[in-house]
């Protein structure tokens, strides 16, 4: 294989991001990009000299694609992966792996029947703070844990770009709760959450979620996740404290160090996860796109299993539903 010849469904935010990524990629030959918004699709697409298309089969059963990136909404995600696995089509799929536990169940199941290769896009795998955590918990210098706390807030912006399409857990919790038992090896057990709806509640959604959780190994934690942040606040603060039995880790991610500031406003460029470098996308997500396609040519495993990503689901199910219950909610490990 020379080169992996790839298609992207869905251009939103990630989606022509990805693309565009994607388009730089020497090892790479982008087939085409698609989306319901026909307009949205001709403009990506002539911007990166690819073919616009705006049904999702006729990209799909394009002959030579070896693989898609599923970047549309969470809710979309079973379907078009089960036709991408029907045509033999390797899937990256934008996290999280589907909207619903039943709907990651099904991918699953008829992926694990194929020889497909998927992968879901938990960055944090890629972002150098978290994998470098992951090395240090490895090496033993942390020691087990004893307690952790976690957190991921952004902007009202997304909560309002959203509108209720997907919940603050499922949009940002999804991140750190992969994240902890990745970084820690252990498995969250056991979920007590409550949620308070004020910005966002004429979508139905929560501003806020507070979730108290335990791991198998008896550590306990705390995750806040919120995107109520006012539009001119950092559009991210997170955070991760483990407290172990011989060390403490700690990563705090505010304003990515560097602030802009205006007459007009204040401005706190993010240089990490996506950036033009000379003309040339750079950063974790193009990390991240790079092992996706390498990986498939290489034969090699991906950083993140199916199973990790599907535990992800299960823990952000519990998580609302003990909001629902008010009570806690067990996760088998």
């Amino acid at each position: 294989m020379n080169k992996l010849k790839v298609g992207v469904i869905g251009l939103g935010v990630m989606g022509e991001q990805h693309a565009k990524i994607l388009s730089e990629l020497p090892q790479v030959e982008l087939l085409g990009v698609c989306d319901l918004d026909k307009n949205l699709a001709t403009s990506i697409g002539e911007n990166l000299d690819t073919k616009a298309y705006f049904d999702t089969d006729e990209l799909l059963n394009l002959p030579d694609l070896n693989a898609v990136l599923i970047c549309t909404s969470d809710h979309l995600h079973k379907d078009i992966a089960l036709k991408a696995i029907e045509k033999g089509v390797n899937i990256f799929i934008e996290k999280p792996l589907a909207d619903t536990n039943e709907d990651a169940e099904e991918i699953i199941k008829a992926y694990e029947k194929s020889n497909v290769r998927l992968m879901v896009g938990h960055t944090l795998h890629w972002d150098p703070r978290y994998f470098e955590a992951s090395k240090q918990f490895e090496s033993g210098v942390i020691g087990e844990p004893i307690h952790l706390f976690a957190r991921r807030n952004n902007s009202i912006e997304n909560g309002e770009r959203l509108k209720g399409r997907t919940s603050v857990i499922k949009f940002l919790g999804v991140h750190d709760l992969e994240a902890i038992e990745w970084i820690t090896q252990d498995k969250i057990i056991e979920v007590y959450a409550t949620a308070v709806y004020k910005r966002l509640k004429k979508y139905n959604t929560p501003d806020t979620i507070i979730t108290n959780f335990k791991l198998s190994s008896g550590a306990i934690g705390s995750y806040e996740t919120t995107w109520a942040l006012p539009e001119n606040h950092v559009n991210l603060d997170a955070k991760l404290d483990i407290v172990g039995t011989s060390g403490v880790l700690n990563i705090n991610i505010v304003n990515q160090n560097i602030n802009v500031y205006t007459n007009e406003s204040i401005k706190y460029p993010d240089p990490i996860t996506n950036i033009d470098l000379y003309g040339k996308q750079a950063g974790i997500l193009k990390e991240e796109l790079s092992t996706f396609v390498n990986n498939i040519i290489e034969d090699k495993e991906f950083p993140i299993s199916v199973n990790q990503a599907h535990r992800a689901i299960k823990i952000v199910e519990a998580v609302e539903e003990s909001i629902e219950l008010g009570q806690p909610v067990r996760i088998e490990p």
